[in-house]
């Protein structure tokens, strides 16, 4: 952006401000990348809550294997600033292309530095703007396939991870000898060229939190949140997490968190951005399956899910409240012995359990007391629940919910619970059952079912593989479709979900694009 085009947009900013009504509300929203659940889900729920916001185009943002374009991004978002009253932005979008890029990205210090002053600018068109920044730490994840770590992560990955988890011990508590042995040994087995490229590349993501961290601290931004992306209680990502939150001790809650997650913080972030528009902070009461519930600790987290629970929802702008005064009540579906299996093992079958039967109950009454009733359905990763769904489903209460998710990390169905749970209330009956249609589709048809049976029915006797469909993607279109059809039909024929279109929008099988075309109003 030139220096006079910036400044004869400062000076119309300064008449622009002066004649805008004060009810006027547009948010100005930015994913992390172009995948449904960070753009089109996330609009979509804003729409149907009343609400103007607005996306870059498609071809700014990042997918899985075209880079998204930080400065054109900026760009856009700078020429967009004077309409905003509230911008809601990825900080990985804006400083490296896209959540992926982020992860293997070789940016230069100096242009993240100069990605990071734009902060300033943006502020200094329209210091009225609320600026909601959310941002990653970078994963560990165990392992590394399908493209989404550098090249040298599907042989080193495990050993990286292993490295990164025993030097995080080591601050916190120390190593036994047995541990420093092992240390030692995975250092001398993984290249220092690897670990130095993996290293330098972690180096520039902390220091751009780091400087993000300063922009809250300086006013600059009006809210930050930064998501731990699958991390472990032991891990490089648990360790930076440490270190930056030392650096945020005087943030008050109000103006930065941070708690395990990735893919459901745009989500959080234009609903907390909505709840500020409208001065509404709703209370939220949680309640938990029998168990080890609050206590549970998920699959690729690195806390206890009743801290995470909390954390979600004051960064949605809400307070956690137990009292049946509450607006709306969250029903959190744990695993019994705190345990989240993969929702396609074999301990995901509709067998009778009795947690999920007694959460279900506990939800009837809460339903049959007229309490709004959002569900969090966390006891398998990755998918829904199948035992818990049927037992909802036999208790009438799929559409008379206010929002359900039940995909991913338990993070991310947290998020999406919370946020669509929160603005229910604006919409109409049609789109809140349209929304929870699309997550009764994806969660518990396509993730808990469809798409293992598709997988083994179809997929692997073909030859095909998991993370790259290429040319099999019109066979297994239609056949998944075909199923989701059948499913719903079973399940909840009372909505009857034919006019639907599906795609796989990153080539892969882990997720799908569900666009609804028509929903019946009863």
């Amino acid at each position: 952006m030139s220096k006079y085009k910036y400044l004869l947009l400062t000076a119309v900013a300064v008449f622009w401000l002066a004649a805008t009504p004060v009810g006027a509300q547009t948010i100005v929203y930015i994913p992390m990348d172009d995948r449904p659940v960070n753009l089109d889900y996330v609009v979509d729920t804003a729409k149907a809550a009343g609400v103007d916001i607005v996306a870059p185009p498609a071809t700014l943002l990042g997918s899985r294997n075209e880079p998204g374009d930080p400065d054109g991004l900026w760009g856009w978002l700078l020429d967009h600033a004077l309409i905003a009253d509230r911008v809601v932005v990825s900080a990985d979008s804006l400083l490296y292309g896209n959540l992926v890029l982020s992860r293997t990205h070789n940016i230069a210090v100096n242009v993240i530095e100069d990605r990071l002053n734009n902060f300033s600018k943006l502020k200094a068109l329209n210091p009225a703007m609320s600026i909601y920044v959310y941002s990653t730490i970078m994963r560990t994840p165990k392992s590394g396939e399908g493209g989404e770590e550098p090249s040298y992560y599907e042989v080193y990955g495990p050993s990286i991870f292993r490295i990164s988890a025993l030097r995080d011990q080591a601050e916190i508590r120390g190593l036994k000898r047995h541990e420093e042995s092992e240390l030692r040994g995975l250092l001398d087995e993984v290249p220092q060229a690897i670990l130095t490229d993996w290293y330098a590349r972690r180096e520039k993501n902390f220091i751009a939190n780091q400087r993000l961290i300063n922009y809250a601290k300086n006013d600059t931004l009006t809210y930050l949140l930064m998501g731990r992306d699958d991390c472990s209680p032991y891990s490089q990502s648990h360790m930076e997490s440490r270190h930056l939150a030392a650096e945020t001790t005087e943030l008050p809650m109000n103006r930065y968190t941070s708690f395990p997650g990735a893919d459901e913080l745009g989500m959080l972030m234009v609903t907390r951005a909505i709840n500020n528009a409208t001065v509404r902070t709703p209370k939220v009461r949680v309640l938990f399956a029998p168990g080890a519930g609050r206590d549970t600790v998920p699959s690729y987290e690195d806390v206890a899910v009743g801290q995470t629970i909390n954390a979600h929802i004051f960064a949605a702008g809400g307070i956690p409240l137990n009292s049946k005064l509450a607006d709306l009540t969250l029903a959190v579906n744990t695993p019994e012995d705190g345990v989240t299996h993969e929702a396609d093992s074999t301990f995901n079958r509709d067998q009778f359990r009795a947690a999920p039967v007694a959460l279900a109950a506990d939800a009837a009454r809460e339903a049959a007391s007229g309490h709004r009733l959002a569900v969090a359905d966390i006891a398998f990763a990755n998918g829904a629940d199948n035992a818990f769904m049927s037992e909802l489903r036999k208790r009438g209460l799929l559409f008379k919910l206010e929002s359900y998710s039940g995909w991913n990390t338990a993070s991310n169905t947290i998020g999406y619970a919370i946020g669509q749970g929160m603005l229910a209330s604006k919409m109409a009956s049609v789109d809140k059952n349209r929304l929870l249609a699309v997550r009764l589709l994806d969660d518990w048809a396509y993730q808990a079912n469809v798409r293992g049976a598709v997988g083994t029915e179809v997929l692997f006797p073909l030859g095909g593989n998991w993370s790259y469909l290429d040319k099999l993607t019109p066979r297994l279109t239609v056949e998944t479709e075909q199923r989701l059809r059948a499913f719903a039909a079973t399940n909840f024929p009372e909505y009857p979900l034919n006019n639907f279109k599906l795609a796989f929008p990153w080539n892969r099988m882990f997720e799908v694009k569900i666009e609804l075309y028509e929903f019946p109003k009863s």
